[in-house]
């Protein structure tokens, strides 16, 4: 597990752990204060970010709340537009008179050789 952490990580956590353990030697009651306190605002804010409030409320007994019956929604449910399936070729040639006359002079000449 430790080849997961880089190094420069496990050097600054060991320097942390050694200066708590210096603070906790000599002041030890200020030290657990502190982290008691730290502990405290922890918590306050985890709570605070997942319910809206600073402090939880009672879960005793309390009356629920009454609940309407909500009226069914008037509102359709929107149907997708379905995709077209895809084209073969999206791309398509616009007939140009651009070489027409060469082909239609190919296409007479062709067709007399056919008939004779």
């Amino acid at each position: 597990m430790l080849r997961r952490i880089p190094p420069v990580i496990l050097i600054v956590i060991l320097l942390a752990i050694y200066g708590f353990l210096l603070t906790f030697f000599r002041d030890p009651v200020n030290t657990l204060i502190i982290l008691g306190l730290s502990v405290g605002l922890f918590w306050v804010v985890r709570n605070y970010l997942r319910t809206g409030a600073f402090f939880p409320r009672n879960s005793g007994p309390h009356k629920p709340k009454p609940t309407k019956p909500k009226p069914p929604s008037l509102r359709q449910a929107a149907k997708k537009p379905t995709q077209s399936p895809k084209r073969d070729h999206p791309f398509r040639v616009i007939d140009g008179s651009k070489g027409k006359s060469k082909q239609k002079q190919n296409d007479q000449n062709s067709h007399n050789n056919i008939s004779h």
